[in-house]
């Protein structure tokens, strides 16, 4: 048995749809391991919603230290040999849904939600937590098709600075990385592009050249997992980056 056995940290968020006058999203005992996340709806699209309405729960892992073994063991036990192993290099290949025209300087993504049962649905192409990343020449204009075929969720797309984390819920002012590379109401629960064959089309200029996550920015989506990467090169590659 370990002797040494630190506490688990970790924080549950909850989402909690309710009806108000007052337009406003907070947080109670922010400061506590269980943080409410209070959303409101326009009166009369709670009951609308109920039937499809989730309540996600995340649950962070923070710490978690074991100390283990005794100087028992220790002393009759050598230490395994210590091999490092290359990490991979990812390759980039085509994929029938991202098309490039080098002459007209062009890429075209047709970029499904919930295409597979990946994530519950929450993914990208079949993709979720940055598997793929789109790669697009810098300079480039891109369009993006976006077709929600959840039949349950709204989602949204948007072209955000890479971040190591995301947050539970964004703020309407959060801004694209690019201009005119969001969907509309990309925050909202109920106000992205709707489920069962929602669409919208965006088109932007990856004019600078960097690693940037594609997100579904409406509330905990990104948290559980809905995004990849979006990386626009200035060696002129293109594809899809796995």
């Amino acid at each position: 048995m370990p002797k040494d056995l630190e506490p688990l940290a970790f924080t549950v968020y909850i989402l909690v749809p309710y009806v108000s006058d007052d337009l406003v999203q907070f947080r109670r005992d922010s400061d506590g391991p269980f943080q409410i996340i209070l959303i409101n709806m326009e009166r009369g699209a709670l009951m609308k919603r109920l039937e499809f309405m989730r309540v996600t729960f995340v649950l962070t892992l923070t710490v978690l230290v074991i100390g283990c073994g005794s100087s028992e063991m220790d002393s009759d036990t050598s230490p395994p040999d210590q091999v490092q192993s290359a990490t991979p290099t990812a390759s980039i290949v085509v994929a029938d849904w991202i098309t490039v025209d080098e002459v007209a300087s062009t890429v075209v993504i047709d970029l499904v939600a919930g295409q597979t049962d990946a994530n519950n649905r929450w993914n990208y192409n079949g993709f979720t937590r940055g598997e793929a990343t789109i790669v697009v020449p810098m300079g480039f204009a891109v369009t993006i098709h976006f077709d929600n075929t959840d039949p349950v969720t709204f989602h949204s797309a948007g072209v955000l600075d890479a971040t190591d984390s995301f947050p539970a819920i964004y703020s309407e002012s959060t801004a694209a990385a690019f201009n005119g590379a969001m969907t509309s109401n990309a925050t909202s629960l109920t106000e992205a592009t709707p489920p069962r064959g929602g669409t919208e089309s965006i088109t932007f200029t990856a004019e600078t050249s960097g690693e940037y996550a594609l997100v579904c920015m409406s509330p905990a989506h990104a948290i559980t997992g809905m995004w990849i990467g979006f990386e626009v090169s200035n060696s002129g590659e293109s594809g899809l980056k796995m």
